[in-house]
């Protein structure tokens, strides 16, 4: 865990270069707040004194003191006041500022990640606690913070107030609430343990409710009437993971319930002492007033400020995970040497060999294969034989385990990631559905770009997907989907046409198909295929296909099977070798027969 200073010296820098000047702003109302409360005590002083005086003396000699003194206790009320609504606004535009800057840390160091982060558990234990409490956590720190800053700063001065009363009222009270101190520190940490440890059941939870309510698994669930199944699953692990939270608190009662009533017997103690000074004539009324008024008020900042450094203990913890997770290292290094890519001559993969996390056997193992600028290469072989992993690792969306990917005989570990990968477009076969405009939807492939609809309008031609598209109620500004009033739906067909005019949009030389077809009806695919020479405009084409009749003209093809190359070379080659591709053709063509 790194160092508390450090923790809280990194909050500080996220506090200040999110909302600087609210945090000056903040810091100047808590002085002006602090210091009313001393005012305000020594004017109701001065006011039971005077009316005291009164009394014996006449109202009228006093009457211009009285009423300065209440007009004077009613300024500093109402600017206690205006100032705790003006600070309560900045508070609350402050939290805003916070949250917005740590989410776009998150989401920024997210994004940076290599997939192969998404693919562990532990990975997502740590980003669920990292933005698990975002919507309120970086607020509290903030509240906490100038709870204790206030409550330190009022109580010091209630303290200057009671410098004459005596040093054991004071001494006892600081002694009275160390030991709350140290409970509340200890009492964070366990419940920190506690919310970590059931890291695991939070998520497991949140994915049965998402069960229960997404849109995707909606047909599922109503259909094999998966309702109640799942239903009993996210009871479990919701209480899985609230009970031992709960429990922890409930012990916490106690000892807070003990400390508070050591605070009352206290109070009632001061009371009697402070009478007892009184009756003796060691204090005027308005002293005994003003020193019970002091003493009430010294408590009660005083807890402000144990309950604001408890809190901040707290939220350190908290902010431990989220500063873990930043400080992760993406497995995808950023290099700078090489930027600037446009084209490449040749892609090659040399002995390139891939292990997901916690699985046993390579994805890929060993693969060498050269992809020249122009071809046409297929990539065949059984499901789970590592086509899409192979492609993936070529995308540099993995670095492979050992081995490497070659462009133009430079390793890409040489250029930036980004770069390097605007010379790719890709479908891929769990292709994203975006609820946005169909014309956002197909730009989404090159933010960067031109935004010229003409372009939008050739992409969709060139998918098959245009004349469906120009016929919604608004066109191409028309929102897909149906989260929102006015969107339309489209078939799953339709949707997959979309992803391939998205990555037809993107101006990239190498395009990859992953299944492009397997939602398209029999027509759209003979469509897609038979004018894939012209779909794709000469650009270097990676195709991966279960219909192997669609592949035969492919420059070369490459037979993948468990992980390894099973073969390699065009159709004719291929079908004359009588090996595993001649097997897998000759059975989908007697399907035909």
């Amino acid at each position: 865990m790194p160092h508390r200073g450090k923790i809280l010296s990194r909050a500080l820098k996220i506090l200040f270069n999110s909302s600087g000047s609210q945090t000056v702003n903040s810091a100047l109302i808590l002085v002006a707040r602090s210091i009313i409360p001393l005012v305000a005590i020594l004017l109701i002083r001065h006011y039971v004194d005077t009316v005291v005086n009164a009394g014996s003396e006449g109202l009228s000699s006093n009457l211009k003191s009285v009423t300065g003194l209440i007009a004077s206790l009613a300024l500093a009320i109402l600017a206690d006041d205006l100032l705790q609504l003006i600070g309560h606004y900045i508070s609350k535009r402050q939290g805003y500022l916070i949250e917005n800057h740590i989410a776009a840390l998150i989401h920024t160091h997210a994004v940076s990640m290599g997939l192969r982060f998404f693919e562990d558990p532990a990975f997502h234990d740590s980003l669920s606690r990292a933005a698990r409490d975002i919507s309120w956590r970086p607020s509290a720190i903030l509240s906490d913070l100038i709870l204790s800053v206030k409550g330190f700063l009022s109580f010091i001065a209630m303290c200057f107030i009671l410098r004459d009363f005596g040093i054991i009222p004071l001494a006892g009270l600081v002694v009275i609430f160390l030991p709350v101190l140290f409970l509340r520190l200890r009492n964070s940490g366990r419940l920190y343990e506690v919310k970590k440890s059931v890291t695991a059941h939070s998520r497991q939870a949140a994915y049965f409710s998402w069960l229960l309510t997404g849109e995707k698994p909606a047909r599922e669930v109503r259909l094999f009437d998966l309702g109640k199944f799942f239903e009993k699953h996210f009871h479990s692990s919701f209480a899985a993971s609230k009970e031992p939270e709960l429990r922890v608190i409930k012990a916490n009662t106690n000892y807070e319930f003990l400390a508070s009533f050591v605070k009352v017997m206290a109070f009632a103690g001061v009371l009697i002492y402070a009478t007892a000074l009184y009756i003796d004539s060691g204090i005027t009324a308005g002293e005994m007033a003003m020193y019970l008024i002091a003493f009430r008020q010294a408590v009660v900042y005083l807890r402000d400020a144990v309950s604001g450094i408890s809190g901040l203990a707290e939220n350190r913890l908290f902010l431990n995970d989220l500063f873990h997770f930043l400080d992760r290292e993406s497995d995808i290094p950023i290099n700078r040497n090489i930027s600037d890519i446009h084209s490449f001559s040749a892609l090659e993969a040399v002995n390139l060999s891939f292990t997901y996390p916690g699985a046993s056997i390579a994805a890929i193992r060993n693969v060498n294969l050269r992809i020249r600028k122009g071809e046409k290469v297929a990539i065949v072989g059984p499901n789970g034989s590592g086509k899409t992993t192979l492609v993936k690792l070529l995308c540099r969306l993995y670095d492979p385990g050992s081995g490497d990917v070659m462009l133009d005989g430079v390793s890409v570990s040489r250029f930036d990631p980004d770069e390097y990968r605007r010379l790719f477009s890709v479908v891929f076969q769990d292709f994203m559905l975006y609820y946005l405009s169909a014309g956002d939807n197909i730009r989404l492939a090159d933010s960067t770009g031109s935004r010229d609809k003409d372009n939008v309008r050739e992409a969709a031609f060139r998918a098959g997907i245009s004349g469906v598209l120009e016929n919604l109620p608004e066109g191409y500004e028309t929102i897909l989907g149906h989260h929102t009033g006015g969107s339309r739906e489209l078939s799953w067909g339709e949707w997959q046409k979309i992803a391939i005019a998205r990555a037809l949009y993107r101006d990239a030389p190498l395009l990859v198909l992953d299944e492009p077809s397997s939602s398209l009806d029999a027509d759209s695919e003979f469509e897609i295929f038979s004018e894939l020479d012209r779909i794709t405009e000469g650009r270097t084409l990676i195709l991966i296909s279960h219909r192997l009749a669609y592949v035969r003209n492919a420059d070369q093809i490459i037979v993948l099977d468990r992980g390894i190359i099973a073969e390699k070379g065009t159709h004719d080659d291929l079908m004359a070798a009588k090996g595993l591709y001649h097997a897998m053709f000759t059975k989908q063509k007697s399907n035909y027969l």
